[in-house]
């Protein structure tokens, strides 16, 4: 997947295009040397291809579509775009060498301009707020620009997916990332993990059934990791009793990393430790994979019957849902 948006539509100045029964892509370009440009379905179909000289004008014959997430490639430049049935124009000077130095303007590509206002900045959770603000595939769209971790947000985007619309490439991806997300949503059963403490026994997650657990997984070579666990402490300190349990698990994949860690940490809950460690990329270990995440420090609550009451926590929300939890 694409991972975020490019400089070229930075560059974007908005324009009507003209409604129609067809997509058509037209346009005069200067460029350094002769590209191609190119329309793509997500799973890399080739809706239409043009061979565009230096200084040279180009336009596609007409083409019906569904509106929907498409990538756009100019040259060696690719970006997710969403485009419906009007006529797209590009226009402008093009640096395929250094894309930051192009200035291109676009025209027809309004609904994908009103689907960049609610791309979240920072890997950070699509708002409520868009419900209703977009329509169709707009939904689905959003969700794979978006490239969310976590059940609920993606969840949320597809209800709103219209049925009629479902059969769409953006939608049938939505579908089946809600699908794989769906064992790290909120009410699901925890992964019932075993670790070794540091006395070498070996301690499971079922082991404190009956418990509210916060676990942190971090590691040492961490910094934000170490500064999350200095924030726990305060919090453990108000909060502990005996229906709460903290358990720290590090993810260093030497042992002895852990225990210098332990004396320079000397925090008062259970500390475990994951041989396996952090893994980087597309191939998470067991616990990543069981937890859905990616990074770390990540935090999450589990109530007393082993399921997943919150996840992602950082900071003041480790309190508040702790508390919230305890009134439930």
């Amino acid at each position: 997947m694409l991972k975020g948006i490019i400089i070229l539509f930075i560059l974007v100045t908005c324009g009507e295009g003209i409604a129609q029964n067809a997509f058509t892509l037209s346009g005069k370009l200067r460029l350094l040397n002769p590209l191609e440009i190119r329309v793509e379905s997500l799973k890399g179909d080739i809706l239409l291809s043009l061979q565009v000289a230096k200084d040279g004008g180009f336009k596609s014959g007409p083409k019906e579509i569904e509106p929907d997430l498409y990538i756009l490639l100019i040259g060696n430049t690719k970006q997710p775009v969403y485009l419906t049935n009007t006529d797209v124009t590009i226009k402008g000077f093009y640096d395929e060498k250094n894309p930051d130095n192009s200035s291109l303007s676009f025209t027809g590509i309004d609904d994908f301009l009103e689907l960049l206002k609610w791309v979240p900045e920072r890997k950070k959770t699509v708002v409520d707020e868009v419900r209703g603000q977009l329509q169709g595939t707009m939904y689905s769209a959003l969700a794979y620009m978006a490239d969310m971790k976590a059940y609920e947000p993606n969840k949320m985007l597809l209800d709103l997916v219209p049925e009629a619309n479902r059969g769409a490439l953006s939608a049938k991806w939505l579908e089946n990332r809600v699908d794989s997300l769906r064992q790290f949503a909120i009410g699901t059963e925890a992964y019932d993990f075993e670790y070794v403490d540091p006395d070498g026994k070996n301690v499971r997650l079922s082991d404190f059934r009956g418990k509210y657990v916060l676990v942190d997984f971090w590691a040492s070579w961490c910094g934000p990791c170490r500064q999350e666990m200095k924030n726990l402490l305060p919090v453990y300190k108000e909060l502990k009793g005996e229906d709460l349990e903290f358990i720290s698990i590090s993810l260093d994949k030497r042992e002895k990393d852990w225990r210098r860690m332990l004396d320079v940490e000397d925090l008062p809950w259970v500390m475990l430790w994951n041989k396996e460690g952090f893994i980087v990329g597309d191939a998470p270990n067991t616990i990543q994979k069981a937890y859905g995440f990616y990074s770390i420090p990540f935090i999450v609550l589990i109530d007393k019957e082993g399921r997943i009451v919150a996840r992602g926590l950082r900071g003041e929300k480790v309190r508040e849902e702790i508390l919230k939890a305890r009134q439930r």
